[in-house]
């Protein structure tokens, strides 16, 4: 619950003012912002406050639609998929890192994860770990959500995080820089921030899916932050077998049909981990990942992130 955890709650507005709560409602505690009227102020749905204002900012959602926008109907095959193809040994690597990097500044870190309705595959020793205060914010709620909002306008404090993991997110925000500047901000200086992104992936939210990235790309994303390391994660048998998935799913108009599918020829595909180039990585992965640090200033011009690349060209 917010209470219990002590959420430092702002609202979305410039300022980022705290809240009070008055009611069922939260308002802004600045009198000039419309959000100080309880006619404008935050909901709450089971005691957890929806942060979301339309009136302050540019975003796709509402404080009376908290539903997923999520096709979840085919999470019954997720536990299949984790025993067919496993977890992505890279993400549980990079999380035991981003774990005893957030300890070295804190013996009680806090950590945001964004998007956090859904734990990540690999991230279990993040959400286990009883020495860490996790605070989850998504856009809709599930049991895992302590803070409904836009990730465009994080309803957070400045500089208050020892660490933030956002997995499987920043294809599904309009403007990623604008999310990493957040980020940026809630952050403590030499705070840890962990990011993995689809690159060679379809479309799989519709609508609400809107960005792709290289490592290089990726990296130039976070370009305020210094590097820790990057790179990219299931390589281009991975790749493969979502461009099945998706041929199949456009032959036979069922998506449940090419989703089985290509969970078998996953399988059979499996091995090929073993002897597949590994600077293939950077060139045909399914996703990359960055994990860096919050500092005082970091400069990376375009000579030295084309020195990063570690490629097969």
């Amino acid at each position: 619950m917010v209470n219990q955890k002590k959420i430092p709650i702002t609202c979305p507005c410039s300022k980022k003012i705290p809240l009070k709560k008055i009611g069922n409602k939260y308002i802004c505690k600045n009198f000039k912002c419309e959000h100080n009227k309880k006619i404008n102020g935050f909901k709450t749905y089971l005691s957890k406050p929806i942060i979301i204002s339309e009136i302050k900012t540019d975003t796709l959602f509402s404080q009376n639609s908290i539903k997923s926008k999520i096709d979840r109907s085919f999470e019954k095959y997720d536990k299949l998929k984790k025993i067919i193809i496993g977890e992505s040994k890279i993400t549980k690597k990079n999380c035991d890192i981003f774990i005893k990097k957030v300890f070295k500044l804190n013996n009680k870190p806090k950590i945001l994860v964004i998007g956090g309705a859904q734990k990540g595959l690999g991230t279990n020793k993040l959400w286990d770990n009883n020495s860490l205060e996790i605070h989850s914010l998504d856009i809709y709620h599930t049991g895992n959500v302590d803070v409904i909002c836009d990730c465009h306008y994080l309803c957070l404090k400045s500089n208050f995080y020892d660490g933030v993991w956002i997995q499987a997110v920043l294809e599904h925000v309009v403007e990623p820089r604008l999310v990493v500047k957040e980020i940026n901000r809630v952050l403590k200086l030499n705070g840890i921030v962990y990011a993995e992104t689809p690159f060679m992936q379809q479309v799989h939210e519709g609508a609400y899916d809107f960005n792709r990235f290289t490592v290089l790309g990726h990296r130039y994303l976070f370009r305020d932050f210094s590097l820790i390391s990057i790179g990219g994660k299931d390589g281009p048998e991975v790749v493969f077998c979502w461009s099945l998935r998706y041929l199949i799913w456009s032959i036979f108009r069922t998506k449940s049909i090419a989703k089985f599918l290509s969970l078998i020829i996953g399988l059979v595909f499996k091995p090929l981990k073993l002897i597949i180039n590994k600077k293939s990585l950077y060139d045909a992965s399914s996703g990359v990942y960055f994990l860096g640090e919050k500092v005082k200033s970091n400069k990376l011009s375009h000579k030295d992130l084309i020195k990063l690349y570690k490629g097969q060209f």
